[in-house]
């Protein structure tokens, strides 16, 4: 595989899914980000069980990054910088560290993020996509380019808080311990929030949405519930129990 990535030019989509054994640090900096930075759009390493344990990843072209399931990668070194990816899959990648797993690390990485997939995180608990100010009004996200975020099946994640302004889709279902979750965004369009076992607290601003599923969430009450979705009509509320009075403000 290294003498093949060496040999090859202007390589710009690779994808080495599946176990690769023998795969490192190495062949990803030097094998294919250093002979093809300049022209490397897509890279997806989804389920390597390599030797892959830290990374230094630039690149000015690189619009797409997938460890999804590199079990084994532990940190991105601080020199890492992307400033034009769009999309981030980290997804079954539970030994990164939770620093930079923060949104505000992946910020200084990744700072035109649209897309962002932490599914099936085991380590993670809190999710914040913004400094907060004096008041609530105050937050600066981020990650202000933030299209779409799954988190979804994330055992240990309690607390959520997402605000972007260009927001489309956020699944969180299937968070066992998820606590509180708030979102907010002017064109939320799809929201999967269900099979949150243990949600108590939920505050929704979105002013396009019309549907919202809560099927599972079991501890959810009104007094709970925060909603600033004028478009969302009770008949568009779904809690599994054909209970359909959980209302806006």
């Amino acid at each position: 595989i290294r003498s093949l990535l060496r040999s090859s030019h202007q390589i710009t989509h690779l994808r080495l899914g599946g176990p690769i054994p023998r795969l490192c640090d190495f062949d990803i900096e030097i094998a294919i980000m250093k002979f093809h930075n300049n022209t490397l759009e897509e890279l997806i390493l989804d389920g390597c069980c390599g030797k892959i344990i830290s990374l230094e990843i630039k690149s000015t072209r690189l619009r797409t990054l997938d460890l999804s399931g590199c079990k084994s990668l532990s940190e991105f070194q601080p020199g890492s910088h992307c400033p034009n990816l769009e999309e981030l899959d980290l997804s079954n990648s539970s030994n990164l560290s939770l620093d930079f797993l923060k949104l505000k690390s992946l910020s200084k990485f990744c700072p035109r993020l649209k897309v962002l997939k932490l599914r099936m995180n085991t380590t993670i608990e809190e999710i914040d996509s913004a400094d907060k100010g004096w008041n609530d009004s105050e937050h600066q996200p981020y990650l202000p380019y933030l299209e779409h975020i799954d988190i979804r099946d994330c055992p240990l994640l309690r607390h959520v808080s997402i605000r972007s302004p260009v927001l489309t889709t956020a699944e969180v279902r299937g968070c066992n311990h998820m606590q509180s979750l708030t979102v907010s965004s002017p064109v939320l369009s799809t929201l999967c929030v269900a099979w949150l076992y243990s949600l108590e607290n939920i505050s929704l601003d979105g002013p396009v949405l019309t549907s919202l599923d809560l099927t599972g969430c079991y501890k959810l009450s009104n007094k709970g519930m925060k909603l600033k979705c004028p478009a969302l009509q009770s008949s568009g509320i779904r809690n599994g129990t054909n209970d359909a009075s959980y209302g806006n403000e």
